[in-house]
């Protein structure tokens, strides 16, 4: 499994509890999917770069908060034959980020957390557009989160 984690935004560098907290919660995550041994890049932008990518890939001209690009084909799995297979990239804003951090009462690094695991949840085929896939992805967030995330 490997999680990889960059910084582009300019910000200080994400605390090792994060760091730490979100790669066990996405490789859980993997594990669970049975992508064990699949990567993930997590990328920390600002609004302009997420803006970019949302113009580009979604055709919004618009900042968002994260952004998810999966790799994987439905029922795709990692065998040994593809063991190094990337599963996706997931983009957040940190700008948005914490915007919403202070609307919710929480830290910014709690809601990176929760735009990580959303990101993640993405590649791993859930959606929320309607009411029921809207339910059971924050009922699978808040699962990771309570699992993964103290703070």
């Amino acid at each position: 499994m490997s999680i990889i984690i960059t910084c582009q935004a300019e910000s200080p560098d994400l605390n090792t509890g994060l760091s730490d907290a979100l790669e066990k919660a996405l490789n859980f995550m993997l594990g669970d999917n049975n992508l064990q041994d699949g990567e993930v890049s997590v990328v920390i932008g600002d609004d302009v770069m997420l803006r970019e990518l949302n113009r580009d890939y979604r055709g919004k001209d618009k900042p968002t908060d994260v952004l998810s690009f999966s790799y994987l084909e439905p029922g795709d799995e990692v065998s040994p034959e593809n063991e190094d297979k990337a599963v996706g990239d997931i983009y957040i804003s940190i700008d948005r980020a914490g915007v919403q951090a202070e609307a919710a009462g929480h830290g910014l690094d709690r809601e990176i957390f929760l735009l990580a695991v959303h990101g993640m949840l993405h590649l791993l085929g859930y959606d929320h557009s309607d009411d029921t896939e809207s339910i059971m992805m924050r009922k699978k967030e808040i699962e990771i989160i309570d699992k993964f995330y103290s703070a």
